[in-house]
This record gives structure tokens, C-alpha cells and sequence, in this order.
């Protein structure tokens, strides 16, 4: 079985660009992260800030609920937030190797 080959195409991002981009979508996501946790702290403002919002004062099951929603959400945020760590040191890594894209091709 012979190695895969990689298809010609008419344009191919330099690594730069690469890095670049990488750079963005963690950027983009953390946008996107600070977004959820704004959403987050209003829906808890609702509840707890500001009570004339309500029509009727929240009850201790349903403070305990939403502890409970808010927990599980930045659970997942932290997990995310690690993941864009990662991301982040091997784009850097990426970026510091003195590899080029061509050392990728010696091979052919």
C-alpha cells in the first residue's frame, strides 16, 4: 500500500497564513465563550438581581435549579477554555518551528 498523495491546487496558504487564521477561530471562539457567559450572568441577574423583573420571586428549588444549569455550563467553558490553551501553545509552536511547509514534501 503506497503512501497518499496530496492533490495539487491552485493556491496553498503560506504558514503564515495558517498561523493567522488559527489565531482567529481561537479568538472567534473565545468571542463566542464571553457571549454565553454574558447570557449567563443576565439570566442570573433575572433571578436573583434584579426581583421586580419577575412576576413571582423564584422559589429554593428553582435557585438550586439554575446553580445547578450555571455549573454544568462552566463546566463545559472550562473544558473548552483548555482546549483553546492546547490550541493555542501548538499554533505557537507551530509559528516558532523554523519548519516550513516545504519540509513536508521531502519525502516525494
Amino acid at each position: 500500500m503506497s503512501m497518499p498523495q496530496i492533490p495539487e491546487e491552485s493556491f496553498r496558504p503560506t504558514k503564515e497564513e495558517v498561523v493567522i487564521d488559527l489565531l482567529k477561530s481561537i479568538a472567534m471562539e473565545e468571542n463566542a465563550i464571553a457571549h454565553l457567559l454574558h447570557a449567563e450572568a443576565e439570566k442570573i441577574q433575572a433571578f436573583v438581581g434584579h426581583p421586580h423583573s419577575l412576576s413571582v420571586e423564584p422559589s429554593h428549588a428553582d435557585l438550586i435549579k439554575l446553580s445547578g444549569q450555571v455549573t454544568q455550563l462552566l463546566d463545559v467553558i472550562v473544558m473548552k477554555e483548555w482546549l483553546l490553551l492546547r490550541k493555542l501553545e501548538n499554533v505557537m509552536e507551530l509559528n516558532d518551528s523554523g519548519h516550513g511547509w516545504d519540509d513536508c514534501n521531502d519525502g516525494e
